[in-house]
């Protein structure tokens, strides 16, 4: 609670050193009146001297209450309306046998991606979102949701033993433009990434990136891991028992096909060849991609004023009654 205007408070000691200045100058020939007893007591006498001092302090309180109103007391109420206009973003991943490759030290490319766009939809919040997962073929996982419990789960079971091998890029973005071509939102968007160069599929990478032109959708490409020769996992069990071993193999990423259809699309390429990059990438998106947030607040001011003015009231109107029965001053 506050008071609108506080310095009406001060009103409250000349107030009472009036009423108490006229109360100490009252004639010393008056007395207290009882009419049913038919008696009269002089002020000085005994304890009566003391009664006087009730209707005192009942017009302390009285001129107390109303000075307290006078300074409006008040209480407020926040109603916040929120409206956000979120984005639609499609993750389109990569789960080839080469996304195994363990070149973000200590963990492949596939473990370090998984964490990193988990990490990327915690930080929204408006935001449809959905999953795909693709390789020779693709496949989604979750279609466009604001239920971020689902999207996490289905990421978690995004794994390299479900499609069939190789890298069919056009097809996943064609998969991902199918999911939010109907999308009425604003923004729509597609991340993609991989660390191969597309060699599966039926449909050619750059004709799903025109087909994302024509529906307005921005793709973000980043592509994961170095060229050259790299450390490729191969688990034995020959022996009975899971032995783990590496193969260096060579690793070939086409950055330029996906730079390409970035700047198609009016999205952005980027390259990734350590976990700490590839979560500034992520990081950088977050920043590219802001979700429109209106927070517009409504204060409801509650007056209280009322309530003491009331309460004056009432010790108005009983001070009003005892001065003319039990506390009737005479002379009057």
């Amino acid at each position: 609670m506050i008071l609108k205007y506080p310095a009406m408070l001060l009103l409250i000691i000349p107030v009472i050193l009036f009423l108490w200045l006229t109360y100490t100058k009252t004639s010393p020939g008056k007395s207290i009146y009882y009419p049913l007893s038919n008696r009269n007591f002089p002020i000085k006498d005994g304890l009566l001297q003391y009664a006087l001092m009730l209707p005192l302090v009942l017009k302390i309180i009285i001129f107390s209450c109303i000075i307290l109103a006078l300074a409006r007391p008040q209480t407020s109420s926040t109603h916040t309306n929120r409206s956000a206009e979120g984005i639609d973003i499609m993750l389109a991943l990569d789960v080839s046998k080469s996304m195994t490759i363990e070149d973000y030290r200590p963990h492949s490319r596939l473990e370090v991606a998984k964490d990193t766009i988990k990490k990327f939809i915690e930080g929204r919040k408006d935001d449809r979102i959905g999953f795909l997962m693709f390789s020779g073929e693709s496949v989604t996982l979750c279609p466009p949701t604001l239920d971020y419990e689902i999207l996490d789960k289905s990421i978690d079971t995004a794994d390299t033993e479900q499609l069939k091998d190789g890298t069919a890029i056009g097809d996943a973005l064609a998969n991902a433009v199918g999911r939010l071509k109907d999308s009425t939102s604003k923004s729509k968007i597609i991340i993609l990434v991989t660390d191969g160069d597309n060699n599966a599929g039926s449909i050619a990478p750059l004709t799903a990136g025109s087909l994302a032109v024509g529906y307005g959708i921005k793709v973000y490409s980043i592509a994961m891991g170095k060229e050259g020769l790299v450390p490729f996992p191969v688990v034995d069990y020959s022996s009975g028992r899971p032995q783990k071993f590496y193969q260096q193999v060579n690793s070939a990423i086409n950055p330029e096909l996906l730079m390409k259809i970035a700047n198609e699309t009016g999205g952005k390429f980027f390259r990734s060849e350590e976990a700490s990059s590839l979560k500034n990438i992520f990081a950088e998106i977050d920043s590219l991609e802001k979700t429109k947030v209106e927070t517009k607040e409504k204060i409801e001011w509650n007056e209280h004023f009322q309530k003491i003015l009331a309460l004056g009231l009432l010790f108005f109107l009983l001070d009003f009654f005892l001065s003319r029965t039990k506390f009737r001053i005479l002379p009057s």
